[in-house]
Order: structure tokens, then C-alpha cells, then sequence
């Protein structure tokens, strides 16, 4: 039996880096690297390509 996170732990996933940080240091300022966004409602828990980067995690030029 798999144990399911909470939708807090799933959102948690989402880095807490800045913006600008994560563009310092080449990565993308709205995923922050990851490639996908963390999103949960109602215990739905979802994963979301970024449409910034295309899911790559990289900057944007």
C-alpha cells in the first residue's frame, strides 16, 4: 500500500527560490527548474508542464 501525500506536501514540491534567483542562476523564474508546477484542490494533486519554459527548467532568453 502506497501511502498519498496531503495536498500541502504535493504544493510543497513547488521550490521556494525567487524569482530572480533561480533566473540568476539560469534557471526558469517560474518553475524554478522543476519543469512542471505542483497543484492540488480537494485532494486532486496535479502536475502541470510549465508553459514558460516548456518543461525544460531552463531560463528563457
Amino acid at each position: 500500500m502506497t501511502s498519498r501525500m496531503t495536498d500541502q506536501q504535493w504544493e510543497a514540491q513547488n521550490s521556494n527560490l525567487g524569482p530572480a534567483e533561480a533566473t540568476a542562476r539560469g534557471l526558469c523564474w517560474c518553475c524554478v527548474g522543476n519543469g512542471v508546477l505542483y497543484t492540488a484542490f480537494g485532494g486532486v494533486q496535479r502536475a502541470v508542464p510549465c508553459r514558460e519554459c516548456r518543461g525544460d527548467g531552463k531560463a528563457q532568453r
